[in-house]
Order: C-alpha cells, then sequence, then structure tokens
C-alpha cells in the first residue's frame, strides 16, 4: 500500500467534514469525498460502483473567504474496494474533464504541497 501512495504525483487533500458528491445525470449521491486531488478522488460510498462507470459529478468546495463553490467534473472510476464497514465502498476516480473555473477551485481547495 505504501508504494501506491509514493506514486501518486497530484498532492490529496483529505476532506474533513462531509461532502456528497452527487452524479448529476441522476442525481444520486455517489458518496462522501474522502480525498481530492487536481487529478482524482477517493470517495466512500454505499453502493459498489461499476468498474470503469464515466460520471459528471457536482460537489461543494469552500474557498478561502469560506464562500461555497459548486465544482462540475466528469470523473471515471478506476478501483474500488469493500471499506471496513459492511455495505460501504471505497473508490477511486480520475478526473477526466473540469472546466477552468472549476479546476481553479480543486487548487486553491488543497493549497500549496506540504513539506
Amino acid at each position: 500500500m505504501k508504494e501506491e501512495f509514493e506514486q501518486r504525483r497530484a498532492p490529496r487533500k483529505r476532506a474533513s467534514s462531509p461532502m456528497p458528491v452527487v452524479d448529476v445525470m441522476t442525481d444520486h449521491v455517489l458518496g462522501q469525498l474522502g480525498n481530492l486531488s487536481a487529478t482524482g478522488m477517493m470517495l466512500l460510498g454505499t453502493r459498489e460502483p461499476r468498474t470503469g462507470a464515466v460520471h459528471q459529478v457536482s460537489f461543494q468546495l469552500p474557498d478561502a473567504q469560506h464562500r461555497e463553490h459548486a465544482v462540475v467534473i466528469g470523473i471515471q472510476e478506476q478501483w474500488h474496494e469493500p471499506a471496513a464497514s459492511p455495505g460501504q465502498f471505497w473508490s477511486g476516480y480520475r478526473i477526466i474533464s473540469g472546466s477552468e473555473d472549476d479546476v481553479r477551485a480543486i487548487d486553491e481547495w488543497i493549497g500549496p504541497p506540504a513539506d
């Protein structure tokens, strides 16, 4: 597992409060944001995702002034596995599309890399 973390190129930030990620086509909550990077996200959900599934999702990110920014991005499932709690699944997604404003909001929320 340690190798996996060392192979990540983009810094990630963990969500410190519940952040539901919603599929905009179905209005279904895919899961709660676990962490986010400029290139991907990890979710904790109650349904096993379809392998390789593509979704258009939205979620709220606070900006530096604590205002909410509605982010809408395209994501593709890369992996999933059962979580320790029965009926829950961790899943990793690659970000495949997003507007310049949404990419900027993600970058600002993540902040500068830690040393």
